[in-house]
């Protein structure tokens, strides 16, 4: 072996060493550990893409969807009630649901709260035939813009892990903020999941001002609205969820083309009805 080549090894074996001080220096002196991207959970190919055009929603087959089925509490509320989650999504899809929304408290947003706990609910209800609307539950009694920073990092990290989940939508407000903002901080949202490149819905919560001025929907893609009442809101301009609260009067005055949810009820045989309404993408 040549002197030059004693030479080369020696200085990669310095250079290795050297690295590994470092690595060691930083790790000691950091407070907490290295920052690692997150992996996006893998698409679950057990529900079809969606895409809204003008008033309805429709497959990748141009057929209009149309889906009905229930809103649910927090985890952590039905942990406290001793419920599985597992079997009411069960219960939920025998009875007929194809749609489900699931409150999401901030307090249970712990760093792998998203891909270890609510990634793999979307999967089952997914393999159910069920669509999931994930919605925050912005805390009212913050400040206006304490609750659109919150709202928006909910999003960001929900959507670094779900993005363009064919099976799941985000619902960035669970609760309307009484502000003239209130149509801007919605903007915003959309705005934040176009920009991710997320091809998800998002569900605008209660678009009151869309009452007195039918040309102000939200600019983007994938929209829908919710709201407790369809009164005075631009029906054929765009598709809507309808808030439920008796199943039978909506189940005889539902207009064509709106989706809806119910609240929640231990008696099944009471919204089956309505829910066996709902046109699927499978």
């Amino acid at each position: 072996m040549t002197h030059r080549s004693h030479e080369l090894q020696r200085r990669r074996a310095s250079l290795a060493i050297l690295l590994m001080m470092l690595s060691a220096m930083l790790l000691a002196c950091s407070g907490r550990p290295l920052v690692v991207a997150a992996t996006p959970t893998p698409e679950v190919p057990t529900y079809c893409r969606l895409k809204v055009e003008g008033r309805w929603v429709k497959d990748a087959q141009g057929r209009v969807v149309i889906l009905h089925g229930a809103d649910l509490p927090t985890l952590s509320e039905m942990a406290a009630r001793g419920e599985s989650p597992e079997s009411l999504l069960e219960a939920l899809a025998g009875a007929g649901a194809r749609l489900i929304r699931l409150a999401i408290a901030p307090t249970e947003m712990t760093p792998l709260f998203i891909p270890a706990v609510i990634s793999p609910l979307v999967a089952r209800a997914n393999a159910l035939g069920m669509l999931v609307i994930l919605s925050y539950q912005n805390d009212l009694s913050a400040k206006v813009n304490d609750q659109g920073e919150a709202a928006e990092e909910w999003l960001r990290t929900t959507l670094t892990y779900l993005r363009n989940a064919p099976g799941v939508w985000l619902q960035p407000f669970a609760f309307p903020i009484a502000t003239p903002k209130w149509r801007a901080l919605n903007q915003r949202m959309v705005d934040v999941a176009i920009g991710l490149g997320a091809e998800n819905g998002i569900v605008v919560t209660q678009p009151n001002w869309l009452q007195t001025d039918g040309r102000g929907l939200l600019q983007g893609v994938n929209i829908i609205y919710s709201a407790d009442d369809l009164e005075g809101l631009p029906l054929d301009a765009a598709p809507f969820i309808l808030n439920v609260v008796d199943p039978a009067q909506a189940l005889a005055h539902l207009p064509d083309g709106v989706w809806s949810l119910s609240k929640r009820s231990d008696d099944l045989s009471a919204v089956a009805p309505l829910w066996r309404l709902s046109r699927g993408c499978r």
